[in-house]
């Protein structure tokens, strides 16, 4: 960063300012570089969200139009989309993606369960030991939620098992909900839709 003062240029470190002519002429030209693509980066970065909001705006006016012409009227998030051109070989999607965490109350749930795995002779739990472990794994804190709900598709009927199921289900906290919007376009080589990367990151 840097700041003119009375005429003059001073290079900002730690809080404190150096003359212009103080500064290498290669720590100079390095500062010039990253603040010049750092700042077409930021641009661009804006120019992407701007875009984002436009198509999802698009999107809401299409669904709303096409349920004026059914004569259904359309209320609150719409969810996931996915629009395609009409000889198929574009698609738009847009997705909710939710981060869920769980409260401490999962603890009580895990302790349900590991009371009716014990119960288990060893030769037939070892299997579901290990899937209950790898769901329960800690994570910056917070298991698997995959894993987790994952759980929830096995038929057992237990009564702690059923009830530590449905303490999951009550330990669940949605903590943030934020659309993506993906673009598929049918290759010419495999004749399959593939996705376009927009993450510029990876292009």
């Amino acid at each position: 960063m840097t700041k003119v003062i009375d005429g003059k240029t001073y290079y900002l470190k730690d809080g404190s300012y150096f003359l212009e002519d103080n500064v290498k002429p290669a720590d100079r030209l390095r500062d010039q570089f990253v603040m010049e693509a750092a700042e077409k980066l930021l641009s661009l970065r804006q120019e992407m969200i701007k875009l984002k909001a436009e198509i999802t705006d698009d999107m809401e006016s299409l669904v709303d139009l096409m349920a004026e012409k059914y004569d259904v009227k359309m209320g609150g998030e719409k969810g996931n989309l996915s629009f395609s051109s009409f000889d198929g070989n574009v698609r738009i999607e847009r997705r909710i993606n939710e981060r869920i965490i769980f409260t401490e109350t999962i603890l009580v749930a895990k302790q349900l369960i590991d009371d009716y795995l014990e119960d288990l002779t060893k030769g037939s739990s070892t299997e579901l030991k290990q899937i209950v472990s790898s769901a329960f794994r800690l994570k910056q804190g917070q298991p698997d939620v995959k894993a987790v709900m994952k759980l929830k598709e096995l038929n057992i009927s237990d009564e702690r098992w059923v009830k530590a199921m449905q303490i999951i289900d009550d330990s669940k906290q949605l903590v943030s909900c934020s659309p993506s919007i993906n673009l598929y376009v049918r290759s010419k080589l495999t004749d399959k839709p593939e996705r376009q990367v927009l993450d510029f990151s990876t292009l």
